[in-house]
């Protein structure tokens, strides 16, 4: 057998569940296996040898998701292991400990795969729902650094690009110190973007993947999504519709379009490094030029 799936069967005998079949659904930063079991249909999710995130995050993530399922909010459940836990940490074929979490699975389409303004829309109200559950207290990293995932910075590594890479995440964390001050940041998705939704019949758009949840502020998870749109043709038309379906719950946050537009380019910055950080060979050109081109024209603005 494959060593990856003896290591899901390894982590899938932990759970209270009577497997009958396992299947690759994704794999990403991730691999998520679609278990078929006498009691139901589950996703395991099987984290990688690196570890981004903070020590407590598995256990945030399952205590903020059966939180909005006990809430009546359609998300994924986490289920417990056998002794209690939200995941199970086995060792793969090297002895290197990986992570797994076991979720009900969620039938339905990718939101990305018929995007459009009306979806935007439905995107935008679904964050603003997550956004008035408001939990603070968890063993999560902040979202206060332009950089924030436990990983060093290679931005200043991109050829060509480097300083302006650099002087770029100096500029926005200014903006990040200005809107943390004197504020207390909540739980907030970290990748809300529309890979992360799920259409499913009879219960809507359902989040999905809260792995990357930390300590932040909702404009902050607001410019997560909005870079999502940024290559999009039609970023305008879909910025206008999530923010109108975000107003239809909650307020739209006060801030300036500077402050919004700095947190999108943080999150560029933020996404670029990670993939540095973590690519096995080298990164497209157009993408580091595409990156390297924002930086700069963030800086001439």
């Amino acid at each position: 057998m494959n060593p990856e799936r003896e290591l899901a069967f390894a982590a899938l005998r932990e759970f209270p569940v009577e497997v009958r079949r396992v299947t690759r659904a994704a794999e990403s930063f991730n691999t998520v296996y679609r278990v078929e079991a006498a009691e139901g249909t589950f996703a395991l999710r099987v984290g990688p040898v690196l570890r981004i995130h903070a020590e407590g995050t598995a256990r945030a993530e399952a205590a903020w998701q059966r939180a909005l399922v006990a809430d009546g909010l359609a998300v994924p459940d986490v289920v417990l292991a056998s002794s209690g836990e939200p995941m199970v940490v086995v060792n793969d074929a090297d002895g290197r400990p990986r992570t797994c979490v076991l979720f009900t699975w969620i039938r339905g389409r990718s939101l990305r795969t018929r995007l459009g303004p009306a979806r935007a829309r439905m995107l935008g109200q679904l964050m603003a729902r997550l956004h008035t559950f408001v939990l603070r207290d968890a063993d999560v990293l902040r979202a206060d650094k332009v950089l924030y995932w436990l990983l060093p910075d290679r931005l200043g590594d991109v050829p060509t690009h480097g300083k302006a890479l650099s002087e770029a995440r100096n500029s926005v964390q200014a903006l990040i110190d200005e809107l943390w001050t004197d504020r207390t940041p909540q739980l907030i998705h970290g990748d809300l973007t529309p890979a992360n939704v799920i259409e499913a019949p009879g219960l809507g758009p359902v989040p999905i993947d809260f792995q990357d949840l930390v300590l932040g502020f909702p404009e902050q998870d607001i410019s997560i999504t909005l870079a999502a749109f940024g290559r999009r043709d039609d970023r305008t038309a879909m910025t206008e519709a999530f923010r109108d379906g975000y107003s239809t719950i909650r307020s739209w946050p006060d801030i300036s379009d500077t402050m919004m537009s700095g947190l999108i380019v943080a999150r560029g910055l933020h996404q670029l490094n990670l993939s540095l950080a973590t690519a096995t060979g080298p990164l497209p050109q157009d993408y580091l030029d595409y990156h390297g081109t924002r930086a700069q024209a963030w800086l001439a603005r």
